[in-house]
């Protein structure tokens, strides 16, 4: 076996990484109402306040890494500081509240934390996947629990980034309701006329024959919510996934108009 072992566990911390800025992206009092702050939020980036309502400090001191909260505060400080001398300003401005913690940032702030209170035999695999379960804990039973993740995340991340960021999602997020609004409505005509495969005839090329599939199956995704959430957040975020969607689109204006 050729798996880097190291490879494996950063790839781990990857995708423990990625629930975490989901998880803070979705935090109650940011579903209701999306103000600077949030639009100001980078991507990639959790604040420590985040952290700490997500009770990631909780498996910290649990694990024996911190004391307590205050403890994580003064370590993440200055493991930040390190890397960025221009955020001890910022973070005398806005009186410590916000601390911007990335993927490296977070991996540094839990390495500081075993070697300042002298760790021993940490089981960090383990410790992420405690990590990892206790942030989706926290919105388990919550009046959002209910709701599709995609869903949510598809409308916060609208919101996600500097203005800029901002206004081209709204731009992209206008232009993909079109479009799954367009192929509700095509469906219906079609359905209308019986089934869409229906409408081409046995001499048909076998190029139309596939986009006949392909418009079924845009109709299968524009149907469903989880499916059109989760593709219009990488449709979004991915320039040449978002120019694939496009011309899909025109494509399969052809067959359908």
């Amino acid at each position: 076996d050729d798996t880097d072992p190291m490879e494996d566990f950063l790839e781990c911390a990857r995708d423990v990484w990625d629930v975490i800025m989901d998880e803070a992206l979705l935090l109650d009092d940011t579903l209701e109402s999306v103000g600077e702050s949030q639009q100001s939020q980078e991507g990639g980036v959790v604040s420590l306040s985040q952290m700490i309502r997500l009770g990631i400090d909780q498996v910290l001191v649990e694990e024996g890494i911190v004391n307590d909260a205050k403890e994580l505060e003064c370590i993440a400080r200055q493991v930040v500081l390190d890397e960025d001398e221009e955020m001890e300003k910022q973070y005398d401005e806005e009186g410590g509240t916000y601390l911007k913690i990335t993927f490296p940032v977070f991996m540094n702030m839990l390495n500081q934390c075993t070697l300042q209170n002298k760790t021993q035999n940490v089981n960090y695999g383990k410790m992420l996947q405690n990590v990892e379960q206790k942030v989706k804990d926290q919105r388990a039973g919550s009046r959002t629990n209910n709701k599709d993740t995609s869903t949510m995340l598809a409308a916060k991340a609208v919101h996600s980034g500097s203005s800029t960021s901002c206004e081209k999602r709204q731009k992209y997020s206008d232009s993909y309701d079109g479009y799954v609004s367009t192929f509700q409505l095509w469906e219906r005509k079609f359905l209308g006329n019986g089934d869409a495969a229906s409408n081409v005839e046995p001499s048909s090329s076998t190029r139309q024959s596939r986009r006949m599939e392909i418009l079924r199956g845009c109709f299968c995704g524009a149907r469903n919510p989880k499916v059109a959430a989760a593709l219009k957040i990488v449709y979004m975020d991915y320039a040449a996934l978002r120019l694939a969607g496009d011309l899909i689109f025109k494509l399969m204006s052809k067959i359908a108009k």
